[in-house]
């Protein structure tokens, strides 16, 4: 390893940016019964929305065009993609066939040994990150149909998720209910969720989003908060800054959830948190806990049990590689963790996926391994129906 690096995959020191990536081949035969599933993976968006817009309305459809050598995302005309960075982007990422060919996706897979994957969006997050989203039926509606018939390419290999209508609690079922039709094995909502059309701000505590967590219970389908919502700024050092607090873990939202009594009204619920890796978790369910214990007239309402006894009830967590997690698994729950390859992002582990693997099976007794790379994401999402 070079010196200072506490990165502890020897294949993973030095990789170019994941256009020009290679993936893995075989290194060894895992033990028998391990199946292999990435339970965070992505795909590009195209130009989906401009023809699944009403015709009243596809002056204000997002449109995405390859233009200038790089994806430009734009809404009525303005571009949200600078030039410079959809450039870089496209050199780095975004330009790589397996982002968009699903046959050049399933090649990448087989080489690494991944037989599914769970995919979620790329520029979709990007609309979510600029602020309030208008058309919001619409702009959801369409990414869900086509990420169906992406999916639908690959069967038993790629599976959906997909965005029901956070925004207006009061008609979830239906929009729940369409997700399922669509073959969603996952839910979605932004970290961020804006506002309601009353102009009042959205909080995930807020019993009014009652209608929401019920309609996701009675689907079954998981829920998943995904990181990507940071804008970066321009200053020195802001790809490093951006990443690296957007990893810093999902506080804000599971607190919402667990100390606003959500999890206690829906006992079914079951809740994702998706890219942060493994290693945030211990220290926010320590700090769950001396809070609800050092400030009891506090805290309201009333919870049936410790705040950190919902992780587990409740709770999972995708990590690519994260050591320091693993080596914490008796804190966090090895029934919560949840292996991802992220391809084929910069961070993710394409070019050294069975190296990113390998280290679970050293830091695990086989069969809680096994559970991590593959067989609770089989169960969770349902992928063996």
């Amino acid at each position: 390893m070079p010196d200072g690096f506490i990165l502890e995959i020897e294949e993973q020191v030095g990789q170019p940016v994941a256009a020009e990536r290679k993936p893995q081949g075989r290194t060894r035969d895992w033990p028998a019964g391990t199946r292999i599933v990435s339970a965070d993976s992505h795909m590009l968006e195209g130009d989906l929305w401009i023809d699944r817009f009403p015709a009243e309305l596809k002056d204000q459809a997002p449109r995405m065009v390859f233009k200038d050598g790089g994806w430009d995302l734009s809404i009525g005309g303005k571009s949200m993609t600078p030039q410079p960075i959809a450039q870089h982007l496209c050199q780095a990422l975004e330009c790589y066939p397996g982002l968009t060919d699903v046959n050049a996706r399933l090649r990448d897979l087989d080489v690494e040994g991944v037989e599914k994957e769970l995919i979620f969006p790329q520029r979709l997050f990007g609309l979510m990150m600029f602020g309030e989203i208008e058309n919001k039926p619409h702009v959801f509606g369409a990414y869900n149909a086509v990420i169906a018939e992406m999916c639908a390419k690959a069967p038993k290999r790629l599976y959906s998720v997909m965005v029901p209508s956070y925004w207006d609690p009061e008609g979830a079922a239906e929009s729940v209910a369409r997700c399922v039709e669509l073959g969603a094995r996952c839910l979605m909502i932004p970290l961020k969720p804006g506002k309601f059309d009353d102009g009042r701000t959205i909080q995930y505590n807020h019993p009014r989003m009652d209608g929401l967590w019920a309609a996701v219970e009675a689907s079954g389908l998981p829920l998943a908060f995904h990181i990507g919502e940071a804008i970066p700024t321009a200053e020195p050092g802001a790809v490093g800054v951006s990443v690296l607090t957007q990893m810093q873990g999902f506080r804000q939202q599971w607190a919402a959830l667990t100390f606003g009594g959500v999890f206690d009204r829906f006992p079914g619920l079951k809740v994702v948190f998706v890219e942060a890796g493994l290693s945030w978790i211990p220290g926010m369910l320590h700090d769950a806990d001396m809070i609800y214990n050092s400030f009891p007239t506090s805290v309201n309402p009333k919870l049936a049990h410790p705040p950190s006894w919902y992780w587990r009830a409740h709770c999972y967590a995708t990590f690519m590689t994260d050591p320091v997690g693993l080596s914490l698994m008796d804190r966090i729950g090895v029934e919560t963790a949840l292996w991802s390859s992220d391809y084929p992002h910069q961070e993710s582990t394409f070019g050294y996926t069975r190296g990113a693997i390998e280290a679970v099976f050293r830091a695990l007794p086989v069969e809680d391994a096994q559970k991590v790379v593959g067989l609770t994401a089989l169960k969770l999402f349902r992928m063996d129906d």
